[in-house]
């Protein structure tokens, strides 16, 4: 191979790396920051809170939470007041703050917004346990 196809070969392959480079930084990925950013579902409840294990997305009509890093909260909850099946879910945009181990989340849902506070019992890269320290409604009128 001479000295000119050395060069279009270089150029190719720097080309071929600019092009991957572009479009895996253009694919939406999971935000796996610390706990608790990212989607949870799977809710498991206990005497005075519950268990959410980390999912890849969040399924439909299923309840769950997305924590994005930038402090905005997706909460999956019943899209109206009437849970019994079959159960039909909507995404709620709220927003959430971690300090130490405590979380407070705000978010709307079907009849007003609802504020909760919840202290981070257990947490792993796949799960967390939180206790419900307060829940409180503010219903639309």
């Amino acid at each position: 191979m001479g000295e000119n196809g050395t060069t279009i070969m270089k150029k190719t392959t720097v080309l071929t790396f600019v092009f991957g480079l572009l479009l895996f930084s253009c694919m939406e990925t999971e935000d796996l920051g610390p706990v608790p950013v990212g989607s949870w579902s799977n809710l498991t409840h206990e005497s005075n809170g519950f268990v959410m294990e980390r999912v890849a997305k969040l399924q439909d009509n299923a309840l769950g939470y997305r924590f994005l890093s930038n402090g905005q909260l997706i909460h999956r909850t019943y899209s109206g007041w009437c849970a019994t099946p079959p159960i039909v879910t909507s995404d709620y945009v709220g927003t959430w703050e971690r300090t130490g181990d405590t979380i407070t989340l705000m978010a709307p849902y079907w009849g007003g917004i609802h504020r909760q506070e919840w202290m981070i019992r257990q947490s792993s890269d796949q799960s967390i346990q939180v206790e419900i320290l307060s829940s409180e409604y503010d219903r639309n009128e």
